[in-house]
């Protein structure tokens, strides 16, 4: 979904790194083909991908490339990636997608699982959700270009637009969603 909410000239110019699409890519690869172990292809699989994602943004570094990828922000080690390509004289841009709940996300990954996509439990759904959330709270200074957007409908709406930590355009503040308040209060001082 990430990917269809990016300018079509970043599609057109860069590859967007997936890693759970590349996870499970990996996987079926391994399994039962190369490993009859479900839980070695998992692990190797994830090596995989971890490996992969450090390659790329190594060699994006060492040649002043482009860089995008579609993850999550849970905890500090996540934002390492972006403070090295900031302090590398890059602009870092964040689509964020959020959710009313870890429930919502939950269905997505039932269905998505059901197509033969990425399973996810629900612990590490709900430590997504909260850690995705806290952790912009705390970092989206950083961030030259932030937009926010709720995906909690079936139509999306572009909650707030932010530039170098300063708010450009928002909702009003009276139609701000629960977990947007709940969870992104230093965003949320700034709408109101």
């Amino acid at each position: 979904m990430g990917p269809d909410f990016l300018p079509q000239h970043i599609l057109d110019n860069c590859s967007v790194f997936d890693g759970d699409l590349l996870f499970v890519k990996k996987q079926r690869e391994l399994f039962p083909e190369i490993t009859r172990s479900p839980k070695e292809a998992k692990k190797i699989a994830f090596q995989y991908v971890v490996e992969t994602f450090e390659r790329l943004v190594e060699s994006a570094l060492d040649g002043n490339e482009d860089f995008v990828y579609e993850g999550h922000f849970t905890n500090r080690a996540t934002w390492d990636v972006p403070k090295r390509f900031k302090a590398a004289g890059y602009s870092i841009h964040l689509l964020f997608l959020g959710l009313a709940n870890p429930d919502l996300s939950q269905l997505r990954v039932t269905r998505r699982a059901s197509k033969g996509g990425h399973f996810v439990d629900r612990a590490t759904i709900e430590a997504n959700f909260i850690g995705n959330l806290e952790m912009l709270n705390l970092n989206f200074r950083i961030l030259d270009n932030l937009t926010i957007i709720d995906t909690s409908e079936y139509r999306y709406t572009t909650i707030a637009t932010l530039s170098s930590g300063s708010l450009i355009s928002s909702i009003p503040a009276s139609d701000l969603p629960q977990w947007f308040i709940g969870y992104l209060p230093a965003i949320t001082v700034l709408i109101t």
